[in-house]
């Protein structure tokens, strides 16, 4: 599913929490980590010179993910993607979460994250541009939705994983009381860097 596309589809649905035209809405990415954790991160987040976009989701075949040797344990391995090679991470693990419970899929659903660094947004131009993709296996994908985030709020610690918390920018909580962590691509994509020169 190619997100760029779905984004502007009828499957990118509004929260009924926020106003269609308020000036502070954006699309997030509705998911899964752990079936009592629910999580939203934004579809393209930017400042002047860096970039994270979530570009795709996917159901990787696990048996096609190539393991690594000498890895953190939260890089699953490789994957052939689109004739490139993609690095697989398991997000929970790379949030430090217990997964011991957890029951992997033959076909695990992953988000497909981009990372644009130095390079002119603006122009496109790119002659700086340093380019990285990696791609987190989540629990379930449910949907791309609008969100505001004036209404996100910071938590006090007990109320969140505390090891969550260099990973989250804050809880959104919908008009039924549910919550929801909100994400960091950004420091999300430090913490899996570690990879990046193997």
């Amino acid at each position: 599913m190619n997100i760029l596309n779905a984004a502007s589809n009828t499957h990118a649905r509004r929260s009924a929490s926020v106003v269609e035209s308020a000036p502070t809405q954006q699309q997030f990415l509705r998911f899964t980590i752990q079936p009592d954790l629910v999580a939203l991160m934004e579809i393209d987040a930017h400042t002047q010179s860096q970039r994270q976009q979530v570009t795709e989701l996917l159901n990787i075949p696990l048996d096609r993910v190539v393991p690594m040797p000498h890895l953190p344990p939260m890089v699953m391995g490789v994957y052939n993607w689109r004739g490139e090679i993609l690095w697989i991470v398991d997000l929970a693990k790379l949030l430090g979460l217990d997964t011991s419970a957890r029951n992997y899929r033959s076909l695990s659903p992953t988000i497909v994250l981009t990372s644009i660094v130095d390079g002119d947004l603006s122009s496109g131009a790119g002659e700086n541009r340093s380019v990285k993709t990696i791609g987190l296996v989540v629990d379930a994908i449910a949907e791309i939705e609008w969100y505001s985030l004036a209404t996100t709020h910071i938590p006090a610690p007990s109320h969140i994983y505390p090891e969550l918390s260099p990973w989250s920018r804050g809880v959104w909580q919908s008009v039924t009381g549910e919550n929801f962590l909100v994400l960091d691509g950004r420091s999300i994509f430090d913490r899996a860097d570690l990879h990046a020169d193997v």
